[in-house]
């Protein structure tokens, strides 16, 4: 039975590669309609994941538009080892790293002092409240939570955006990532033990 599942689930990953590798071709033979088609696909997903990294839908749309004239260009590169969908978020999440690191930059040098830590994303999360009391509790919720994730090591940080924010899987973490599935794993359990240690230690709130 396990040789079974494991042989379907390959099966179903060599269709998945095959489907790409023909999207792939067919854009690079020209049909830009396809690439339409790919843009307006992914675009949500990668909108949500630069956003996550930069806290400015301004800021994360200049990046995808950037990812995605970059991904056109780079398609020839393609070599479907990993997913497509997982090689075209590998670009966007290094393009909005450095969209943040170049804002970090910037924003130390109009204060006037040596750059510290460049980690400035900030994150939403959860339904807008109905009531203003609600509301202001909410906001409040996620201003602790987003301070709390800021707080975090970087190599914490992102695989817990990866996962609990965009709800990607382990494995496609590691690939966009570029680090073996034990370390997505490892980091992602220190990761959740820091914010619940931190959030304890600050209280009901």
């Amino acid at each position: 039975m396990m040789a079974s599942h494991t042989h379907l689930h390959i099966h179903g990953a060599d269709q998945d590669r095959g489907e790409d590798n023909a999207r792939v071709d067919g854009i690079l033979s020209g049909d830009d309609t396809a690439f339409r088609v790919l843009v307006v696909e992914y675009h949500p997903l990668a909108f949500s994941l630069a956003y996550r990294s930069l806290g400015d839908a301004e800021d994360a749309e200049e990046v995808v538009q950037d990812a995605f004239v970059k991904i056109h260009g780079a398609l020839d590169g393609f070599r479907g080892e990993a997913s497509l969908k997982t090689w075209i978020l590998r670009i966007v999440w290094r393009l909005s790293l450095n969209r943040r690191r170049d804002r970090a930059r910037s924003a130390w040098r109009r204060l006037g002092l040596h750059q510290g830590d460049e980690d400035v994303a900030t994150y939403t999360a959860g339904p807008h409240a109905e009531s203003p009391e609600a509301s202001l509790l909410a906001q409040e919720r996620r201003r602790l939570v987003r301070d709390v994730v800021d707080d975090l090591p970087p190599t914490l940080r992102e695989v817990l955006i990866l996962n609990s924010f965009e709800e990607l899987g382990y494995e496609e973490i590691a690939r966009i990532l570029d680090i073996p599935v034990g370390t997505v794993s490892s980091r992602i359990y220190a990761a959740r033990r820091k914010l619940a240690a931190r959030l304890r230690r600050l209280g009901p709130t």
